[in-house]
């Protein structure tokens, strides 16, 4: 990938994060990558292939870096300490415009690329949730489900204004859902 490539996929990350897909232009991210229109056209079709290839490689990382932390010989609470800091790190200065197209756009390139992804995370975390609960971390009883219920519902708080509004930032709000989530399943100790 070239420098102008690098620097165009970083501005228009930035822009997507702040102001969401729909509010950012081809020239807002040309002018913050310092780059023309046609270098920008030369590599992407338009600002939607560019958040989708941006989104896809932060979505492949982000289950690579979740296997990589699963794969380790740590107790399951570790485990899931580190995959809440990483998911706190990923998810900072995501805006609440961003978050509402991307899920709530069903026919677009981007929805479709979150829900294979969801499917394919949720599937891996299915898996480790019935690895811990016969190393006795999780209570034997959580059927996948329920767990598969509740991401559905933290899916839906997402996009929910009047639970926005309790947090000063899509941040905070997805940290403590994460937090909720995962802290709730542990076996008392």
């Amino acid at each position: 990938m070239t420098k102008s490539q690098k620097a165009i996929i970083a501005s228009a990350k930035s822009l997507f994060w702040k102001y969401g897909l729909k509010k950012v232009t081809v020239e807002e991210i040309c002018d913050k990558a310092g780059v023309s229109k046609m270098t920008f056209y030369r590599r992407f079709v338009n600002k939607e292939h560019a958040a989708e290839e941006i989104l896809e490689d932060i979505l492949e990382e982000n289950l690579r870096k979740y296997n990589a932390v699963m794969s380790t010989n740590k107790p399951f609470p570790e485990k899931i300490n580190e995959i809440l800091h990483l998911k706190h790190q990923e998810s900072k200065n995501l805006s609440k415009e961003f978050i509402n197209e991307i899920l709530t756009e069903d026919e677009s390139a981007l929805s479709e690329l979150i829900q294979k992804f969801s499917i394919k995370s949720q599937s891996l975390m299915l898996e480790d949730f019935e690895k811990a609960k016969k190393e006795g971390w999780v209570r034997k009883d959580l059927r996948p489900e329920f767990i598969m219920d509740m991401l559905g519902i933290i899916k839906a708080r997402m996009q929910d204004e009047n639970f926005l509004k309790m947090f000063n930032s899509m941040d905070e709000a997805i940290m403590e859902l994460s937090n909720f989530f995962f802290y709730g399943i542990f076996v008392k100790r």
